[in-house]
């Protein structure tokens, strides 16, 4: 009799034929996680929105860095994390549209840009200041490392609890706690730093 392993070909032996040029076996092993990285797209960038256009890219990502991938660890961790890392770059880029929209400003549409500041009975100097520190925070978390990026953008802004986080990226919920109070701290060390150099 056949055991499970036998009908479903392990994780190694598709990625071992895939990088041989085994198309059918890079196939079968991007189908096996395509329903586990939509989801996980989905809850990341909270809707479906680009979400098949995150897969897609991880996929691609995925398909020119497998000479990489350690043998050692979970085929489907590693495919977590680049989803991750470019469900983020989505999210960030679509903040920083918001955040400044394309339209150039004039002297005509100056006033209307001010009037979309952020912070409702701010005047335009302190709307001004609250924008630039949201860039500057924004680009503060860019400059984290990998793991702290991935836990401030799903604890702090997706507002994911950190057993969700943890899921997420397959890791265990002191790991999420432990990267996620460095990252606090470096971000706040930074945004001190940014605001001595203005003063």
């Amino acid at each position: 009799m056949a055991s499970p392993s036998d009908s479903k070909l392990d994780d190694s032996v598709l990625i071992s034929r895939a990088l041989l040029g085994d198309q059918e076996a890079l196939n079968d092993l991007f189908s096996r996680y395509y329903g586990f990285l939509y989801f996980l797209a989905c809850r990341v960038l909270g809707g479906r929105e680009d979400a098949q256009d995150v897969v897609q890219n991880c996929l691609l990502r995925a398909l020119r860095n497998l000479q990489q991938f350690n043998n050692d660890g979970a085929f489907r961790s590693w495919l977590a994390r680049i989803l991750v890392n470019e469900a983020i770059t989505v999210l960030r880029q679509k903040r920083s549209k918001r955040m400044f929209p394309a339209r150039p400003v004039s002297g005509e549409n100056e006033r209307d840009v001010l009037d979309r500041l952020p912070g409702p009975g701010l005047n335009p100097e302190q709307a001004l200041a609250k924008k630039e520190s949201i860039l500057a925070l924004t680009k503060e978390v860019a400059r984290l490392s990998t793991p702290l990026r991935s836990v401030i953008m799903l604890c702090d802004i997706r507002e994911y609890s950190m057993e969700e986080a943890g899921a997420v990226l397959c890791v265990k919920k002191h790991i999420v706690r432990s990267r996620l109070f460095r990252a606090r701290r470096q971000l706040e060390a930074a945004m001190r730093a940014t605001e001595c150099a203005l003063c």
